[in-house]
């Protein structure tokens, strides 16, 4: 992974719900990795739907709404 392209996509710092800084580096790293993954999942079916012949204009728009509307399963939310 090129690590310097990575860091664009996350924040440097992470904040909960109360707005603290999230201090715990494993749950920092797993969250850091979590986004690095989706975005390279997101990279793929973007450029599998460009090869597909998708108008680059949909595929963006398809991954945005997505992105808007993921909802949470965890009850406590």
């Amino acid at each position: 992974l090129n690590r310097m392209k990575n860091k664009n996509i996350y924040p440097k710092i992470w904040y909960s719900k109360n707005k603290e800084k999230l201090s715990c580096k494993e749950k920092i790293s797993l969250l850091n990795r979590n986004i690095i993954e989706f975005h390279e999942l997101a990279n793929e079916i973007y450029d599998e739907a460009i090869l597909m012949g998708v108008r680059k204009e949909q595929i963006e728009e398809v991954l945005a709404n997505t992105v808007k509307n993921i909802n949470s399963t965890l009850k406590s939310v």
